[in-house]
């Protein structure tokens, strides 16, 4: 288990974060996926640490230590944001959102673009309450977000079941069959490399009970209080070819909404493409933080 560390935002709640790579390094805020605490960020440190990056992992609310948020919404994360930067001193930064940390990582571009060095989003989710993100999804996410727009009330029992799983050892090894079994290769290796590292983020999304997941599965099925046209900022979306979580038909669509979008398709990766170019990560995050 990582250490965390925490602040008191202003409304009273207790935010909790965690800190990899370089102490001295480029910094980068990064949102973890869906459901993840920020532990997640265990996966990113030895490439962080190579590659000159702080990298700042956030417990979004409800997950793991932070608290959760009664109203909680896209916008309302992107001012827990701006409280933990000022915090850390941190004028400017890079922002980086994974997977369910997709929407995370735009509602930051969205909101604090004049603080951001860098907008890099990893197989990023798209606004689920369209029809056309669901299409082609592996079954599982298809059944948990069409759950989260028409039956929101089947979600605690489903997270309920995947909470268990996360945490008994044999469970967690029939989970990780299941899942694997409708991987694509590519994401069956990495798994295989990082999947030790990733169990803390899972177990610690389920830290305080179902709320946090349902919660947030229930925000990216609505609609995020702003629109992806109203995001300025430039976006650069990393998705891989074959992603059955968050198909590349998604990265596509969501490029053509943002009106400053670079789409890089990387050929026979799946979901985890960060993972997998985690020194590609590092390089862009110090390039854009040295940049004048």
């Amino acid at each position: 288990m990582a250490d965390h560390r925490t602040i008191t935002l202003r409304d009273g709640r207790t935010l909790a974060y965690y800190e990899f790579g370089d102490p001295d390094g480029v910094p980068a805020i990064y949102s973890p996926g869906t459901p993840a605490s920020g532990e997640a960020g265990l996966v990113y440190d030895d490439a962080a640490r190579a590659g000159g990056v702080r990298l700042v992992c956030v417990d979004k609310p409800g997950y793991g230590h932070s608290d959760v948020d009664p109203r909680r919404s896209l916008p309302r994360y992107a001012e827990d944001v701006r409280e933990l930067a000022d915090a850390l001193g941190l004028e400017r930064f890079a922002n980086v959102g994974e997977s369910g940390g997709g929407p995370h990582a735009l509602v930051l571009a969205y909101a604090l673009g004049d603080r951001l060095t860098l907008n890099l989003v990893l197989a990023g989710m798209g606004p689920a309450h369209e029809a056309w993100v669901r299409d082609g999804m592996k079954p599982m996410n298809r059944v948990i977000f069409g759950a989260a727009q028409r039956a929101p009330w089947l979600l605690r029992p489903m997270m309920a079941a995947m909470g268990r799983a996360v945490r008994d050892d044999k469970r967690y090894a029939k989970f990780v069959e299941q899942q694997l079994k409708v991987s694509p290769p590519p994401d069956r290796e990495v798994f295989g490399r990082y999947g030790d590292l990733l169990r803390p983020s899972a177990i610690g999304a389920f830290r305080q009970g179902t709320r946090g997941a349902v919660q947030e599965l229930r925000m990216i099925a609505s609609s995020w209080g702003f629109e992806l046209s109203e995001v300025r900022a430039p976006v650069l979306l990393w998705h891989g070819t074959e992603d059955v979580n968050v198909p590349i038909a998604v990265g596509r669509r969501v490029a053509q909404q943002l009106p400053n979008a670079r789409l890089r398709v990387f050929e026979g990766a799946g979901h985890a493409v960060g993972m997998a170019n985690q020194a590609e990560v590092m390089e862009a995050i110090r390039a854009a933080g040295e940049r004048p």
